[in-house]
This record gives C-alpha cells, structure tokens and sequence, in this order.
C-alpha cells in the first residue's frame, strides 16, 4: 500500500426535509428551502468530481422518513449516475430517519452505489487500497451498540467504519447506536465516517472520528457554517481533512445590543445597521436570521411583549432583498435598567422561580420531555381539519424547542402582569 486514497464524508442530508412552517410564512423563503437538499445534494457530487475523489461516503440520514416525493429518488438517481459515469463509487450506510424510507422501494440504484445491510458488509474502492466496512439501521430505534457486527481491519488496507450513532449520547438526542470514542480507536480503523448528530466534532485524529454534522442547517437550532469533508488517507500519516461549504442558504442568530436605548426608532435604526453588517460579512447565497435582543433598557416590556410588531417592521424593511429573510425576534435577554420593588415581588413567586429556572437550563431541550410533546401534539391535531393539520410536522422534533421556549415564555409574561399578553395563544390566529 503506497498510495494515498481521497473520499468525500458527509452525513444527514434529509432530502426533502419538510419546513412548513417556513413555507407558510413565506411563499418564496419556502421555495427556496424545499429545493436547498437538492441543491446541496448536487454540489457535492459536483465537488467530488471537481476533487477527483476516489469515493463518496454518506453516513446515514440520506432520506428525512416517510417522504413519498418520487421526484426526489429521480434526482438521486441522476446525481448517482454523473458519478457512476466517472467510476466513482458511492458508500451509503441508513440511519434512523432512513429506516422509514419509502422511497428505497422505487429508487433503482445504478451499479457504482453500494448500501449496507443491517448484518455488516465491507466494500473495496481505490483498487483495493481501501476497505469501507458498514453496517445500516434495519428500524429507526437501535438503542444497542453495533460495533459487534464490525470485522477487524483488513490487512495492507485503509480501513473506513461507517457508523450512524450518537456516541455516548448527546443533547436532544435519544441513544442511537451508542458506543465511546475510546471503543472506536481501539477497532484499528484509519478513518471513523460517522454521521446522526447535527454539529460537525472530530472527535480524535489519528485515527479520525469525525460527525462531519449535516451540509444544510434546516432550522435556526442549526445555525452557522455546515459543510462536508474531503479526506485524505496517506501510509504512516495522520489522515488529511478540508471542509467545504456547499449549503445555498444558511441560518443565523444575529445578537443586536440596545443598552440604554430608550427611544424606539434609535432602537430599529440599530438593529437595521447590525442586521446589514452581519449579513455582509457572511459569505453565503442566501441568509434566514433570528434577532436576539439584548441589553438594560425600558423597552425591555415592548419588545418582549410584542415583538411581532418589531418583526413585521423588520421583515418590510428587508423584503426588498432577496438573500436575507428575518424569521423572527428573541426579546428574552433584555433586561430592565432598574430592579423595581415590583420586579422583586415576582421574584419571590416561586412559580416564576421554577419557571425561569427550566428557561435557564437545559430541560427543555431534552429528548423525553419532546417525545411527550410529540404525543401530546398528535393527540391534539387528531381534532384538526386536515388542511391546518399539514401545518404540522408532528415527526420532526426541529421546531419543538422553539416552540417549548416561546410557550414558557408566554406563561412567565402572563406571571409578571396581571393583564392579559396581545400575543397569548387565546388572542394568535
């Protein structure tokens, strides 16, 4: 083994991941999202065979569940043909959104496409100086280790293990294959391909266990920079790895200072010039924001209870632009400038204490406490009539945060007053 082998790992494309509520708000933002995982999907395989890579990899999470878009298996049987043409192969390990994908049914693979079963297999590319060994969710709760079912590294060989899991756990994240960085090194692989968490982590070097996170963010929960590796696998060295941003549209959080700003058009007139700074400084096609607010001023009660007014204000000043939508305000880090004797009062509510102390921790992004919502969800747009229940994504827990978080803050505002809130859920549409 003297050459060096070079492939291309991603992970969690979610084709056709349904954003509905982003498409609800905005006809055109919509449009835009529902194409961007085609996008993506086609500019990876436009990199790789830029890159002349001996190989592409995808650990897991190609498909988002049950999506019945036949359009979509065509599109992946066309971006898997321009590589099939260049004799570059493609290794696909299923995850658990995978495990529910009907699609698999009807796509028909052309022959440079290899998916693993649920028993274990290795595949060679490289003229054989590269072994990929994999194994695929056969059901989307695969609460076990699978690292039984991986054989030992084949000699004179790179070895790869393809492996969708959230190691030894992760925040808002079930168990999902579960074993420790610890465990994987001690397998004698080169390169760990791994796939399921959302946030790129290489975990170690050498060898490398990299979750490369997924190419496209899908909702403000995934903000920031997303991109895909090309490896580079070389005798005696720790393997090579360079990121590339290839995602159409990319999700921010934008954190706008008002301290001490007590009139409202200074106010907007701040915001404004920093949602314009930030924007040019990213270099991305198109930008979805979330406004956070922060700061000591007496606008501190407006904003926080009626913020639609600032985003509706926001979204006109910028709907000129085709490459940045607002999608919404966050007011809860604002602050009073004074601590009044009524502030005081409210501290001592010891529902209010609780309250914020769930705001302040990580509780309300746990995987129990959304698979209970998910339920309690289900059981209530049963009742609804079927146009407004499509409204609803109840199989994806995206949006569930956001929405927990903006629930718990309504009950706060409604502890703090003892008038009722414009936006209360009795008064929203």
């Amino acid at each position: 083994m003297s050459d060096t082998v070079r492939f291309l790992h991603t992970a969690d494309l979610h084709l056709d991941s349904p954003l509905r509520s982003l498409a609800a708000r905005d006809a055109a933002l919509g449009t835009l999202i529902q194409d961007a995982s085609r996008t993506v999907l086609r500019s990876i395989v436009d990199l790789a065979l830029e890159e002349q890579v001996d190989a592409l990899i995808i650990a897991g999470d190609l498909f988002d569940g049950d999506q019945r878009d036949v359009s979509t298996a065509m599109v992946l049987q066309r971006e898997f043909r321009r590589l099939n043409d260049a004799c570059v192969p493609v290794f696909i390990i299923w995850g658990n959104h995978d495990a529910e994908a009907r699609l698999l049914g009807i796509i028909d693979f052309p022959d440079n496409v290899h998916a693993f079963s649920d028993k274990g297999e290795t595949h060679y590319f490289a003229d054989e100086q590269a072994a990929v060994h994999g194994v695929s969710f056969s059901k989307r709760s695969t609460p076990k280790s699978l690292l039984d079912k991986y054989p030992a590294p084949v000699s004179d060989c790179f070895n790869i293990g393809m492996l969708h899991t959230s190691l030894t756990g992760s925040d808002g994240h079930n168990n999902y294959a579960p074993c420790t960085v610890e465990q994987l090194i001690n397998m004698g692989y080169d390169y760990w391909a791994l796939g399921h968490i959302h946030t790129r982590q290489v975990h170690h070097e050498d060898p490398a266990i990299v979750m490369p996170g997924n190419p496209l963010g899908r909702h403000i929960n995934e903000a920031g920079r997303r991109t895909v590796s090309i490896v580079t696998l070389a005798p005696r060295k720790a393997p090579a790895m360079s990121e590339h941003e290839l995602a159409p549209v990319r999700f921010e959080r934008i954190f706008v200072p008002i301290d001490g700003i007590e009139s409202r058009h200074l106010a907007v007139d701040q915001i404004i010039q920093t949602i314009k700074l930030q924007r040019d400084a990213l270099d991305t096609p198109h930008l979805i924001a979330r406004v956070h607010l922060q700061g000591a001023t007496e606008l501190r009660s407006v904003y926080q209870r009626n913020s639609p007014a600032l985003l509706a204000q926001l979204q006109t000043e910028f709907e000129h632009r085709d490459d940045l939508w607002i999608d919404s305000i966050d007011a809860r880090a604002l602050t009073s400038p004074i601590f009044e004797d009524s502030d005081k009062r409210i501290l001592q509510n010891s529902t209010l204490n609780e309250l914020m102390a769930l705001l302040d921790n990580d509780l309300l992004a746990t995987a129990n406490l959304k698979d209970n919502v998910i339920d309690d969800l289900k059981k209530l747009t049963r009742a609804l009539p079927g146009e407004l229940n499509q409204l609803f994504d109840i199989e994806s827990t995206d949006n569930l945060s956001d929405w927990i978080q903006t629930s718990a803050l309504w009950m706060k505002q409604q502890l703090e007053t003892d008038e009722p809130s414009d936006s209360s859920p009795r008064n929203s549409s």
